[in-house]
């Protein structure tokens, strides 16, 4: 019997170390597709930022016999959140064409802020499952609940060589909506992981 592949994508939540979600991430949007594509062409694209502007794609630039060699980042360090996993308030559904959280509640300890941890990435392969699990907490240290409603995927893209930047974007590959709202008590954690497997 022909064995076939099977492709998933889980996002998984727990709140102080306890599960309080686990399911099916059916939420890439169209920006995963955009990314994709510029990979396999190898051609410029272009993708709507968060902050509403436009980046560009740029897998590779060929200059004489000189490559500029892209990077596609979600390796966010601690306290930066300009890319890798974003948590939000907002409860907009989900549209394919989403570019930002509806709300996105921001790094840092003041009033409606959470601090950001570094992200995290793992990954294990085996002859019949591979997984790569991408995660990162989000702390409340702020005297006030603060409620996670949605959370995201932001990659960043850079193509450059020699110090000198070509192309960079900063773009937003999947977003979900919680089915039911997270409240983070003061000094309480929300760690936050996607999951995507490859079974066979």
């Amino acid at each position: 019997m022909k064995r076939m592949s099977l492709f998933k994508c889980d996002l998984i939540v727990e709140l102080d170390g306890k599960e309080v979600y686990r399911g099916p991430s059916r939420s890439f949007v169209q920006n995963f597709a955009i990314t994709f594509m510029a990979f396999i062409i190898n051609s410029s694209q272009s993708v709507p930022q968060p902050d509403g502007t436009t980046g560009a794609i740029q897998p590779g630039i060929a200059a004489a016999t000189v490559w500029f060699n892209p990077l596609l980042s979600m390796a966010a360090g601690d306290n930066d959140d300009t890319n890798g996993i974003w948590v939000g308030s907002g409860s907009t559904p989900v549209s394919p064409t989403d570019y930002k959280l509806a709300s996105k509640i921001p790094h840092g300890t003041g009033a409606g802020q959470l601090d950001y941890e570094p992200q995290s990435v793992t990954a294990s392969y085996t002859d019949t499952q591979s997984y790569v699990e991408i995660s990162r907490a989000f702390v409340n240290r702020t005297s006030d609940n603060i409620t996670v409603a949605e959370v995201g995927l932001v990659a960043f893209h850079r193509t450059g060589y020699n110090n000198t930047t070509y192309a960079q974007a900063r773009e937003l590959i999947a977003r979900d909506v919680l089915p039911q709202p997270i409240t983070l008590a003061p000094l309480s954690t929300l760690t936050v992981r996607y999951r995507i497997t490859l079974s066979l």
